[in-house]
């Protein structure tokens, strides 16, 4: 039996969701349709775009995001503190941004914008309203899923649901549920086999990431060719940037850990959450980005050659940092979609999250109790 999303998404708190939802009609209404012969590809630029946008708008941060051909995942953590430090202002100018007043007719024209906004902020009771509903959760994901619904029945001359039910949502209660949904999350055009590499994936956050850096680090080794050799040798195939060797790559982190606060800039610039925390911005992980980077690149190459249960022996102190089970790690990111139901976590904050919701039991304890510390 379904449970009311109210009943764990609390308006008002911070939370870390894994959020996704399927196309309805055919199966690939994102991708390529072998029944008419038409690429739809192009629609997960928009969905990509979509997110990049809301997040400008929302007090609402996307930590990682994958569009697959016929379903999208994103994972998002909800910023109250954010919202309740924006002026009245602020509130009213994010709306109208987000929600812009409709056309009048040519004899009583629009009001300039900032008088729009100033007429709003002069309302308390509505600014209230909208100051939840831009930390909302439910707000975010309507805002996207309507969005492209509209922008595809355009596209197809057709109406009617473009997503085949309202998203689901799976609360991540701690750092190692977050981690490992998080690589999942990356790692789905490799699993699905639609991409043979991290760096390769499209229209993933892990993509995102590593472009980022790449840029960094091409601009940094410019500026040190001249005193030493550059941190990092970057090769261009096609009109993307490719990693030679990932592994070669991480294994010069020392080297280049001046390197990580630079990226985490470099991600806010594309509205990502960054990895670990700054003095600026508060990361969704207590591991530095190279360490995220080389998870997803050992337990990505674990998949890829079907060596189920074993973890590379460099990968034990970032496991055991955030709670997970190395044995059980390759099991987890592997089936993370189909092993959890609402929620996430160790098997303590599993138990909190089922008591506040008056349940003895539901999905994912015993994974939870096998996955993570």
């Amino acid at each position: 039996m379904g449970l009311p999303r109210s009943k764990y998404v609390k308006e008002g708190e911070e939370g870390v969701y894994h959020c996704f939802n399927r196309c309805v009609r055919r199966a690939f209404l994102c991708g390529y349709d072998t029944l008419t012969g038409k690429d739809f590809s192009h629609r997960k630029a928009w969905i990509v775009d979509r997110l990049r946008y809301l997040a400008s708008i929302f007090a609402i941060e996307v930590c990682a995001y994958a569009v697959m051909e016929n379903h999208p995942h994103s994972i998002l953590r909800t910023r109250p503190d954010i919202v309740d430090s924006w002026s009245d202002h602020e509130i009213a100018a994010h709306w109208i941004e987000l929600c812009p007043q409709k056309r009048r007719r040519k004899a009583n024209p629009m009001p300039p914008i900032e008088e729009q906004i100033l007429s709003l902020a002069h309302c308390p009771d509505q600014i209230a309203v909208l100051r939840k509903r831009l930390c909302s959760l439910s707000w975010f994901m309507a805002k996207l899923n309507e969005h492209i619904a509209r922008m595809a029945n355009k596209e197809d001359k057709v109406k009617g649901r473009f997503w085949e039910s309202r998203f689901k949502c799976q609360a991540l209660l701690d750092e190692a549920a977050i981690a490992a949904c998080m690589v999942y999350v990356d790692l789905n055009p490799i699993r699905a086999g639609v991409a043979s590499t991290p760096e390769n994936s499209n229209f993933t956050s892990i993509q995102e990431r590593i472009r980022a850096w790449q840029n960094e680090m091409t601009t940094v080794g410019s500026h040190s060719s001249e005193e030493s050799e550059p941190a990092l040798s970057v090769s261009t195939g096609g009109d993307s940037l490719q990693l030679g060797n990932t592994e070669d790559l991480l294994a010069t982190a020392p080297k280049t850990v001046f390197i990580e606060q630079s990226l985490l800039d470099a991600s806010a610039d594309c509205r990502l959450c960054p990895i670990q925390s700054s003095s600026s911005r508060r990361g969704i992980l207590e591991i530095s980005a190279v360490d995220y980077l080389n998870l997803v690149d050992r337990s990505g190459r674990m998949i890829r050659s079907d060596k189920v249960g074993f973890i590379d022996a460099d990968l034990d102190p970032i496991l055991n940092r955030i709670g997970a089970i190395p044995k059980a790690w390759a099991k987890t990111i592997s089936h993370f979609g189909s092993a959890f139901w609402l929620a996430a976590g160790r098997l303590v904050q599993m138990r909190n999250f089922a008591d506040r919701l008056d349940k003895c039991w539901f999905k994912g304890l015993a994974t939870a109790r096998s996955a993570f510390a």
